[in-house]
């Protein structure tokens, strides 16, 4: 509330003008403080209003992110785990080309190579799969949590 025997005082002092009670410029400063609470309290609102928007739209925005993040590493994931597979398929089919063309030909020594050549590159790639799978666990697992 505004204080009228503050301001009679002040503009006294400063001014050498006496005011009265009832003087019509004290009513202007009534006026003036009904206005600027008025304003005051629909800043108050429309900020309040805007914070909430925002938050809703933060949080939204939030979501979304997370949904792309996790189509991405589920896309992710599976061309790696395809990558493998086909990896795994064109080891086997090399392995078992050699196998035959060694078994045609006898030569056991040459067979036993190729064998196990295929069985070691069977093995990189099942670890492969392996390690994409987990690194794909592990990615979707983050994008859970946050």
């Amino acid at each position: 509330m505004i204080d009228f025997e503050e301001i009679r005082k002040q503009i006294a002092i400063k001014h050498n003008v006496l005011l009265d009670k009832d003087d019509p410029i004290l009513v202007t400063i009534t006026i003036n403080e009904i206005v600027l609470s008025r304003y005051l309290d629909l800043v108050t609102e429309r900020y309040s209003d805007a914070s909430r928007d925002l938050t809703i739209a933060l949080l939204h925005q939030q979501e979304e992110s997370k949904r792309i993040a996790e189509k991405i590493i589920t896309e992710a994931s599976d061309y790696v785990s395809n990558q493998v597979r086909q990896s795994v398929e064109e080891s086997i089919l090399e392995a078992s080309k050699n196998l035959k063309q060694q078994s045609l030909g006898n030569n056991i020594a040459s067979s036993n190579y190729y064998a196990q050549k295929a069985e070691k590159k069977a093995t990189l790639a099942t670890i492969m799969a392996v390690v994409s799978t987990v690194v794909a666990v592990v990615a979707l697992v983050v994008v859970a949590l946050n």
